[in-house]
């Protein structure tokens, strides 16, 4: 089913508005990719599907006008669809200070990441300040929490529109000496049609620089509140101690709700991974015992609305070796009230040749609830990336698990392609 359903009509949107920015002057740059995906599971029962994707941008040599199209289509045994993820234009006015986006395209704020059927104006005023007003229709079921770049999902909004407004400001720190390099911001929104609700939204990032000889800590912060529950929807707070070049301290506490389907292959067995709101409070260090190893480890407590509330932890490490070659291992573990899950994630990364990229993944997990039991799953991922030419990549990937325990046992195969032709930028050097 269609997140980002295209009809007919849509259709002819997409052709004419491909047909106008065809005609455009030959003194603006445009780039992007055809994508034909495959993918085979053998667990579900639509089992193989095609996909193919089309991305191109548009920009004038003075970034002063852009546009971007992002779209596929796909097919299964039992049905077919067409998504539009991205069709918008983007000018600029008064010297730059002004933007303005029309269409459908990606919104990132304070408050999180969505995907919009509007309008974003995005002003600069003569005191730095960075104003911006949107409005439109939101598509996506998820909006990404990203204080850090993280893909942290929160703030599900049942509404069918919302509009709202956005300030960021920089502080002048000139005279405090225990503050450097900091800015807040502030949003309101408001939802409507199907639930009507108003949220406010903060963010907070700079150094705090301790007393004695301490190392600065770098802060950030951001929130989401409910106006209408007079509740803390969603926040994520985090701190960071250098202690020097190889050693760093992590704090970190958040409540989110993460996207309903893992994408990766360690998300999809990883032990904390979980659907559903959750608070996280964690602790961790990063170090480096040479040049080529790293290790870091955590300590962490959640409390969750569905699946296991408890405390663990993990350790992880880096190790790079000849060749280009990287190894990654991760060991985990989470217990409380009586279940546990637990699991070991290796990893080994190593160019074969200036155009073959071979990855390879193993995870093993096992896990016990008092509702369903002992479960335990081991899987394995072979991944290769062959540049055939400058323009063209082919992706393959092939995954096998095999689960036991619980109501059922099961073996899951998943087999893709991705064949990627990279089009010539026009209308300027290649850029790559």
């Amino acid at each position: 089913m269609s997140l980002y359903p295209c009809s007919s009509a849509c259709l002819r949107v997409v052709l004419l508005f491909a047909g106008v920015v065809a005609a455009m002057p030959l003194y603006a740059v445009w780039s992007g990719s055809l994508e034909t995906r495959f993918q085979s599971d053998s667990y579900f029962d639509s089992g193989n599907h095609v996909e193919q994707w089309l991305n191109l941008d548009y920009r004038t040599r003075d970034d002063s006008f852009t546009w971007g199209l992002l779209g596929n289509y796909g097919a299964s045994r039992r049905e077919s669809w067409m998504n539009l993820h991205r069709l918008y234009v983007e000018k600029e006015f008064f010297d730059n200070s002004l933007t303005a986006k029309l269409g459908r395209f990606e919104h990132v704020d304070t408050a999180g990441y969505s995907t919009l059927d509007g309008l974003d104006l995005r002003w600069q005023d003569d005191t730095g300040r960075q104003w911006s007003w949107f409005a439109g229709k939101p598509w996506r079921s998820e909006l990404y929490f990203i204080p850090d770049g993280g893909n942290d999902g929160m703030d599900k909004p049942q509404s069918k529109y919302l509009a709202g407004t956005h300030m960021h400001h920089s502080l002048d720190t000139e005279n405090l000496n225990w503050l450097e390099n900091s800015g807040i911001g502030l949003g309101l929104r408001y939802h409507w049609s199907g639930a009507s609700a108003w949220k406010l939204d903060g963010s907070f990032t700079g150094n705090w620089l301790p007393a004695a000889d301490l190392p600065p800590v770098e802060l950030s912060a951001a929130m989401v509140l409910d106006t209408g529950a007079f509740g803390m929807e969603s926040f994520d707070a985090q701190a960071r101690m250098r202690l020097d070049d190889d050693q760093q301290l992590l704090f970190r506490a958040r409540r989110y709700d993460p996207p309903d389907t893992p994408v990766t292959f360690a998300d999809r067995y990883y032990s904390y991974y979980a659907r559903g709101n959750q608070t996280v409070v964690e602790a961790g260090y990063q170090g480096r015992y040479s040049r080529n190893l790293s290790w870091g480890g955590n300590l962490r407590a959640i409390a969750r609305e569905q699946g296991m509330d408890g405390a663990g932890g993990d350790l992880s490490l880096n190790w790079k070796l000849a060749y280009g070659a990287t190894v990654e291992g991760r060991v985990e573990w989470l217990a409380g009230d009586g279940e546990h899950a637990g699991g070991l994630l290796l990893g080994y990364r190593r160019p074969l040749n200036s155009r073959l990229l071979l990855e390879l993944n193993a995870a093993a997990r096992n896990e016990y609830s008092r509702l369903d039991g002992s479960r335990t799953v081991i899987a394995g991922e072979v991944r290769l990336d062959w540049m055939w030419s400058r323009d063209l990549r082919l992706r393959s990937m092939l995954e096998l698990a095999h689960s036991a325990g619980r109501w059922e046992n099961y073996e899951q195969i998943r087999f893709g392609l991705r064949l990627v032709y990279q089009l010539p930028a026009r209308g300027a050097e290649d850029y790559r």
